[in-house]
């Protein structure tokens, strides 16, 4: 059997929180709250499907009023070099030569599409952690 949602339960904690899209600091910090209220205990499924309505709320407020700076190409390359302890040889496969490593990483030249594809699946075979995109290797 497939649990389901209960309307009158999920119906009377919409009542009760009543949410809507954030406006302002107040109703933002609000929903922070009662968010981190929630992550404190075992939910429901009804407040399971709350939860993630309020943090689509609080997501969609932060992406609009808190934007996060894109990190430099390069210095995203150089971090990555330095936690695997990779060396830049390794990369040659990737831009074809040495000397074409060294301009992108000495930011004479940018990361090419394609070449941001393969960097990172290159890295995301290093650690599945990461979840890298070509994005990240791109201006």
């Amino acid at each position: 059997m497939i649990p389901t949602s209960n309307p009158l339960t999920y119906g009377d904690l919409l009542l009760q929180y009543q949410p809507k899209p954030i406006n302002n600091s107040q109703e933002y910090e609000r929903f922070l709250s009662i968010i981190e209220g929630m992550m404190s205990r075992e939910l429901s499924k009804d407040e399971g499907l709350l939860f993630d309505l309020l943090v689509l709320l609080v997501e969609e407020y932060e992406r609009k009023h808190y934007p996060i700076a894109r990190t430099n190409p390069t210095a995203t390359l150089e971090s990555l070099l330095d936690e695997f302890d990779i060396d830049r040889e390794c990369l040659v496969d990737i831009f074809g030569d040495r000397d074409r490593v060294e301009s992108v990483i000495g930011g004479k030249q940018a990361i090419a599409p394609s070449q941001a594809e393969s960097l990172a699946e290159f890295f995301n075979r290093l650690s599945a952690k990461l979840a890298l995109s070509a994005r990240d290797f791109l201006l």
